[in-house]
């Protein structure tokens, strides 16, 4: 895989969280989750922009098992709450790994300065997302899908492959 080829899949990783934050903001009915969401998906949409910019026009696709992650803790739990714990403890720190290992990667073709720079960025963005996620769930209490809604969507992760990082 080529130094290209994997920023285009870190792009397609980011564009996943901020979807699935953004499209999870206005079905949370805790206006609190509402809130984080919305302000922790527009945080990673501006590390996203960086590499786009870095990468020009191409497109790159939103990773689904990212956004449908979101999608199932919307549905189970219309209070935000599960789409919080999904950003925090699921989906977070699999993207964080993912930067991580992507700038540590070595091998013929590494990550340049740049990519590495725009991954530190994302990194960044990333925990900042996931400090507001956790501060607004703080106060929210218990999810209305419970641990089995989080359950059911850490199984779903693990059987696509990413236990881990979404690498």
């Amino acid at each position: 895989m080529t130094g290209t080829e994997r920023e285009r899949g870190l792009l397609g990783m980011l564009d996943g969280l901020y979807r699935g934050l953004g499209e999870a903001a206005p079905r949370a009915l805790e206006d609190a989750a509402a809130v984080a969401l919305y302000e922790s998906g527009r945080a990673v949409g501006e590390a996203a922009l960086v590499w786009r910019e870095r990468l020009g026009d191409a497109p790159a696709a939103p990773l689904p098992a990212i956004v449908e992650a979101f999608a199932t803790a919307a549905e189970l739990d219309p209070s935000g709450r599960l789409s919080l714990a999904v950003a925090t403890s699921l989906v977070g720190p699999r993207v964080l790994v993912s930067l991580r290992d992507a700038r540590e990667e070595p091998g013929a073709d590494p990550l340049d300065e740049g990519a590495r720079a725009a991954s530190a960025v994302a990194s960044d963005a990333v925990v900042a997302a996931l400090w507001r996620c956790a501060r607004a769930a703080e106060g929210l209490g218990e999810t209305e899908g419970g641990a089995d809604g989080y359950a059911a969507v850490a199984r779903r992760l693990d059987q696509d492959g990413y236990g881990e990082s979404f690498r």
